[in-house]
């Protein structure tokens, strides 16, 4: 058990780096567009210079929710490329 003092050190030491929580949710949002009919229902797809596919997103997925479990908030916002 945690002492409710100890709960702000134990979310710095196992909650995700803030760029790595953006960029887990910035995936997560990219590979939803991209699968999507609207995203032409694409299966790996370029994110900047890195590329994403379903791997991609189950290891998004992890770190996402360790920084929600955090009350982690997004400072970035992904939008997707204008056809």
């Amino acid at each position: 058990m945690l002492h409710p003092s100890q709960v702000e050190v134990a979310n710095q030491v196992y909650s995700p780096r803030q760029e790595d929580f953006d960029h887990a949710e910035n995936i997560l949002d990219a590979y939803d567009h991209f699968t999507s009919e609207a995203g032409g229902q694409l299966g790996a797809v370029m994110l900047g210079d890195e590329m994403i596919d379903e791997a991609s997103r189950k290891m998004a997925l992890v770190i996402s929710a360790k920084g929600r479990a955090a009350a982690m908030q997004r400072s970035k916002l992904w939008t997707p490329p204008e056809s």
